[in-house]
C-alpha cells in the first residue's frame, strides 16, 4: 500500500486538475444544452437535426452525434468526445513521467534502493493511475448529472457510470501504451515519441471517417473502441466487447512494459543503436555549439523541432485536402450555398480552411508550448538547471534564452507548415490570400508564446505541477471560446482566452487588439518568471 500511496502523491496534481476540468466542462455543456436546444418538441427536433448535420460534416475530429436533441446525447458529443483526447494527453504526460521522468529525478533509484521490486513499483503506478482516471471520469459524469438535473432531465445513473468506465478504460490504455513506448526511448524523447504515436492513432481513427483507405487500420486505434460505446444518448449502447478490448490491451501493454523495465538499465532505453566506442572523458565538449546562447538550445532540440515541423506540415496538407472534400458537396446544395453567402465573407474555401485547419493548428502549437514547459520543469527537477547556473549563467538569461529558443522553434514549425498549406492549396485550386495566410501563420507565434509565458510563471514557482496546470489553463481557454458566446459572457471574459485573441486572420486579417493583449501577456509572463526564478531555490 505504501507504493500505491506514493504513486498517488506523485500524481495528485494531475488527478485534482483533470477532475476539476472534467467536472466543470461536463456541467457547463449540460447547462448550455438547455440554453440552445429549446424547450418544445419541435425546437428540440430542429436543434437535433442541425447538430447531426453539422457533426456529420465535421466528423474529422469527433464522431457524429447520436440523439443530440437530448442532454445525454449532446454531452456525449460535446463533452465526452473532446475529453477523450484530453485524458489521452494526461495519460501521455503521467506515463512518460512515471517511466522516464522519475528516473531523471532519482525517484526510481531511491525506491529500488529501499527494496521495492521493479514489477511492484510499476504495478503500483499503473494501479494508481487507473484509480485516478476512474475518479476523473466519475467527476465528469457527476458534473453532467448536476447540469442535467438543473434542467429537469437527469441522465440515467447506469448510463453515467458506463460512460465513466469507458473513458477510464481509454485513459488506462493510453497510459499503458506510453509506458511501453517509453522503455524504448530516452528520457528526453519519451513524450515526443509516445505523443506522436497517440496522435497518429487518433488521426487513423478520425480520418478514416473521411478516407476509406484508412478503414483497414482503424482497429489499431484505442479511440475506435472508445467511440463504439455511446451510453449517454437515449437508445445508445455500452459496448462491453470494445471496453474489454481496451482493458485487455492495457494489460498486455503494461505486461510488456514491465518485462522491458526488468531488462533495461536505469536511464537507458531497452534497445539502443550501436555507437562508436570512445574513451571516457570528463572534459567539456569542444564543439562551439554549446557555447553560443540560443544556438545550443536549438541544437539540443533539433530532432524534436524537426519532428514537430514535419508532423504539423503533414497535417496541414491533409486538412487542405479535407477542406476541398468537405466544401464541394456542401456547395452543390443550392440552399446551403445561399446560407453560406449570408455569413461567409470572401472565399468559402478560405473560411472553412481557417475554421478547420487553423483551429487545429492552435491546439498543436499550444501542445508545443506545453512540451517546452515540460522540458523547463524537468531541467529544474533533474539537476540540469543547477548545472547551467553553476557555469555560471544568470537566471535572467536562462529565462530569456528559453523564450527565444521557443520563439525560433515556433517560427520554424509555422513556416514549414505554411509552405505545406500554400503548396497543397495551389494543387487543390484553392485561392488563398497570401497576405492573410502569412498573417495567420505569424500570429501563431505570439499565440504559442502566451501559453509559454503562463507556463514559465508556473514552472518558476511550482515546476512539478507546471504541465498539469498549464494543460488545465489551455483547456479552460478553449472552453471559454466554446461556452462564452453560449452564455453571453461579456467581451472582457472572452478575451481571457488565447483562442479568442487569435481571431480569424485567414479571412479577417489580424485583430490588432487581440495581438496587443497577447503581446502584453507574453511580456508580463516572462518578466514575472524572471522575478520568481530569482526568489526560489532550485529544486524547491
Amino acid at each position: 500500500m505504501t507504493a500505491i500511496r506514493l504513486a498517488f502523491r506523485l500524481g495528485r496534481w494531475g488527478l485534482v486538475g483533470f477532475a476539476a476540468l472534467g467536472f466543470f466542462a461536463a456541467t457547463l455543456q449540460a447547462v448550455g444544452f438547455f440554453q440552445v436546444a429549446g424547450h418544445t418538441a419541435a425546437e428540440r427536433a430542429a436543434f437535433g437535426r442541425s447538430m447531426t448535420q453539422l457533426g456529420t460534416q465535421f466528423s474529422i475530429l469527433l464522431p457524429p452525434p447520436v440523439r443530440p436533441d437530448t442532454v445525454g446525447g449532446y454531452v456525449q458529443f460535446r463533452a465526452f468526445g473532446s475529453l477523450a483526447f484530453l485524458v489521452a494527453i494526461w495519460a501521455l504526460v503521467s506515463a512518460s513521467g512515471a517511466a522516464r521522468g522519475d528516473e531523471e529525478r532519482g525517484v526510481v533509484e531511491v525506491m529500488l534502493a529501499s527494496g521495492l521490486p521493479r514489477l511492484r513499483m510499476l504495478a503500483s503506478r499503473i494501479a494508481a493511475f487507473a484509480c485516478a482516471c476512474l475518479l476523473v471520469a466519475l467527476a465528469t459524469s457527476l458534473g453532467m448529472e448536476i447540469g442535467a438535473v438543473s434542467g429537469g432531465e437527469p441522465v440515467p445513473l447506469v448510463a453515467a457510470l458506463q460512460a465513466s468506465v469507458v473513458l477510464a478504460a481509454l485513459g488506462l490504455s493510453c497510459y499503458a501504451l506510453t509506458l511501453l513506448v517509453a522503455q524504448f526511448t530516452t528520457a528526453r524523447n519519451a513524450v515526443a515519441v509516445a505523443g506522436s504515436l497517440l496522435l497518429a492513432l487518433f488521426l487513423v481513427n478520425s480520418l478514416s471517417r473521411t478516407f476509406d483507405w484508412l478503414l483497414t487500420w482503424r482497429w489499431l486505434s484505442p479511440f475506435r473502441y472508445y467511440e463504439l460505446s455511446r451510453p449517454l444518448a437515449p437508445g445508445g449502447n455500452f459496448d462491453v466487447g470494445a471496453t474489454f478490448v481496451l482493458i485487455a490491451a492495457s494489460t498486455i501493454f503494461a505486461a510488456l512494459a514491465a518485462l522491458a523495465f526488468e531488462r533495461r538499465d536505469l536511464g537507458s532505453p531497452l534497445l539502443s543503436l550501436p555507437a562508436r566506442t570512445r574513451p571516457v572523458t570528463y572534459d567539456a565538449s569542444a564543439s562551439p555549439v554549446w557555447r553560443i546562447p540560443i544556438i545550443r538550445g536549438l541544437y539540443e532540440q533539433r530532432i524534436g523541432i524537426t519532428v514537430w515541423a514535419a508532423g504539423v506540415a503533414a497535417l496541414a496538407a491533409v486538412f487542405v485536402v479535407l477542406t476541398k472534400t468537405l466544401v464541394q458537396p456542401l456547395l452543390a446544395i443550392p440552399v446551403l450555398r445561399l446560407y453560406f453567402d449570408t455569413f461567409v465573407h470572401g472565399d468559402v474555401y478560405s473560411s472553412f480552411l481557417g475554421f478547420l485547419w487553423f483551429n487545429v493548428a492552435q491546439l498543436l502549437m499550444a501542445g508545443f508550448a506545453i512540451a517546452q514547459v515540460a522540458r523547463w520543469s524537468s531541467d529544474d527537477t533533474d539537476g540540469r538547471l543547477e548545472l547551467n547556473l553553476s557555469n555560471p549563467i544568470a537566471r535572467t538569461n536562462i529565462v530569456l534564452e528559453r523564450a527565444i529558443v521557443l520563439t525560433v522553434g515556433a517560427l520554424i514549425i509555422v513556416a514549414v507548415s505554411g509552405v505545406a498549406v500554400g503548396l497543397e492549396a495551389l494543387s487543390q485550386s484553392i485561392n488563398l490570400d497570401s497576405t492573410h495566410l502569412i498573417e495567420a501563420l505569424m500570429l501563431l507565434v505570439p499565440f504559442t508564446l502566451v501559453f509559454a509565458a503562463v507556463g514559465a510563471v508556473i514552472a518558476a514557482r511550482i515546476p512539478r505541477a507546471a504541465v498539469g496546470l498549464l494543460g488545465g489553463f489551455a483547456f479552460a481557454s478553449y472552453l471559454i471560446t466554446e461556452l462564452g458566446p453560449l452564455f453571453k459572457w461579456p467581451a472582457w471574459a472572452l478575451d481571457l482566452s488565447a483562442f479568442k485573441l487569435y481571431g480569424e486572420p485567414l479571412t479577417n486579417g489580424i485583430d490588432e487588439t487581440g495581438l496587443a493583449i497577447m503581446s502584453l501577456i507574453v511580456v508580463v509572463g516572462f518578466a514575472a518568471s524572471i522575478v520568481l526564478m530569482q526568489r526560489r531555490d532550485v529544486g524547491g
